[in-house]
């Protein structure tokens, strides 16, 4: 039986429309109690990665700029997608998504004149009333305001990516990180795209969040990654262009073997591997992901080479959840010459623009991702079986029943896990739907303090997967946990098991 995600999302509190009592508008989520958190921990484990195992360094840019800056890097005269309006309701639709939707084709990179052709030849009509299509027509998605008032006021922009707001104090970065490439930045904030017609959830919003670290370096310089080796022998499947244009069919290979046969470079398939272990890490089923490059006619023009990691959804099919770019010296490049300021680098007397290798990663689609990846059905119970470290909660802890000191005891347990760093939830009822409705949120271990607890100074842990049960000593618990959650030790080993 298929487990609807939407429907779990919006009961449990992950995510829902926003400006309900309104009506919703399309492109809008709001993050509920569990969904906010289950975000931020991915954005947690992106963000480590980053800076700690990349040496990345951090920033935050504003969200709202001046227009300039778009100019510069052509948002304002190409960030488009083909916009068809039906001719009766006015219903806006994007033209290559609705011949994918009707047809079951893939529209990524046709013109639009063949779009046009084909619907006309297969007669596709609007899908809100039916009605006849106008002709296409290229809109750009960016949202303009005006920042100050008056007469001096100046035209601004919501930014439809991060990666610009990083490009722009490339010069201070570079003094900061001492005059040294390759050198990374991660940015993680909001984004924002005016879509024509986002229908699928949090799969395309209006209001999103990115990820993006930006990789500037040499490119003269030796092209190797220095951690290459670790990553060189993982499999994956691979969607290359060759391949695309030829059949279509996904092979089997090494990450170093796509090097190997020239496919990409070191760089490249190197953060693509991280990326595959990352979403791991979330609880994303990596059976379910494949590494996917960018056909000519498809990459932007700027870019030598472009591969994503798709996730095959059973509900949306296909889902880009990061891009891996080389963007050459494009964004420094224009940026330069539109703001006069100097990009260009002196590395030993060289003297360059630096070219830039780009991790964009969704944070949306991950949350959905995880979500689908981690859902089972075990007779009547339905739970996800996110990783502790990516879980909204870690450990749920109960008072057996609601009186004679047991809830006093359960909070003292409450707060010396919480003490330890762990994410912990109180809750108290009938301990069997307190059980069951942790096992829908998610969280992968419960605490039971009982009558016994204060006699032989133990709790019950449960673990949510297989809903087995040991007694564990009460004071060796945040020991005992971390060890389960790091691996170091199996639950059944964790202290006496008890029958169910």
């Amino acid at each position: 039986m298929t487990i609807n995600i939407m429907d779990i999302a919006k009961r449990r509190g992950f995510f829902w429309p926003s400006f309900e009592i309104y009506g919703s508008v399309g492109g809008f989520y709001t993050y509920g109690p569990l969904g906010s958190l289950l975000k931020l921990r991915i954005e947690k484990l992106i963000r480590d990665h980053y800076i700690t195992k990349e040496h990345c360094l951090n920033i935050e840019a504003p969200i709202l700029t001046p227009e300039d800056p778009w100019i510069a890097s052509g948002h304002v005269e190409s960030f488009t997608d083909m916009n068809m309006e039906c001719t009766k309701c006015g219903e806006p639709h994007r033209a290559d998504h609705l011949l994918e939707e009707k047809l079951k084709i893939d529209a990524e990179g046709m013109s639009l004149n063949k779009i046009l052709a084909k619907i006309r030849e297969n007669k596709i009509k609007c899908t809100k009333c039916g009605g006849e299509l106008g002709e296409p027509y290229d809109y750009n998605m960016m949202f303009k305001t005006s920042i100050g008032p008056g007469k001096n006021k100046i035209t601004g922009c919501l930014r439809p990516e991060t990666a610009q707001t990083t490009y722009m104090p490339f010069r201070r970065l570079f003094e900061l990180g001492r005059k040294k490439l390759p050198m990374g930045v991660i940015q993680i904030g909001r984004s924002y795209r005016n879509e024509i017609s986002p229908r699928q959830g949090l799969i395309r919003l209006r209001e999103f969040s990115q990820a993006e670290a930006q990789f500037f370096m040499d490119p003269k310089a030796d092209t190797r990654h220095p951690r290459f080796g670790r990553v060189k022998n993982m499999k994956v499947r691979v969607l290359t262009k060759g391949t695309q244009a030829k059949n279509g069919k996904e092979t089997e290979m090494t990450i170093g073997g796509i090097v190997a046969k020239k496919h990409t470079t070191e760089w490249i398939s190197y953060l693509l591997a991280t990326s595959l272990e990352l979403f791991e890490k979330m609880g994303i089923d990596p059976k379910r992901l494949r590494l996917r490059q960018h056909k000519d006619d498809e990459r932007s023009f700027y870019s030598s080479d472009t591969w994503d990691v798709e996730f095959m959804s059973d509900t949306f099919g296909k889902i880009e959840l990061v891009g891996v770019a080389a963007r050459t010296d494009y964004d420094l490049g224009r940026h330069q010459e539109f703001s006069k300021q100097k990009m260009e680098v002196n590395i030993d007397g060289n003297i360059f623009i630096p070219h830039v290798v780009e991790v964009a990663y969704g944070i949306d689609r991950p949350v959905y991702a995880a979500m689908e990846s981690s859902a089972k059905k075990d007779g009547d119970r339905v739970y996800f079986s996110f990783p502790p470290e990516a879980s909204p909660y870690q450990i749920a802890v109960f008072p057996l029943v609601k009186k004679d000191g047991l809830p006093e005891k359960a909070m003292k347990v409450y707060d010396m896990l919480n003490d330890a760093g762990f994410y912990v939830l109180y809750d108290q009822g009938f301990i069997g739907k307190l059980y069951y409705r942790q096992d829908e949120a998610g969280t992968p271990f419960c605490v039971t303090v009982d009558y016994e607890t204060a006699s032989d100074k133990s709790v019950t842990l449960r673990n949510r997967d297989d809903q087995m049960q040991v007694r564990v000593k009460t004071d060796a618990l945040p020991d005992v946990l971390k060890k389960i959650m790091t691996g170091k030790l199996q639950f059944r080993k964790a202290g006496k098991v008890l029958k169910k």
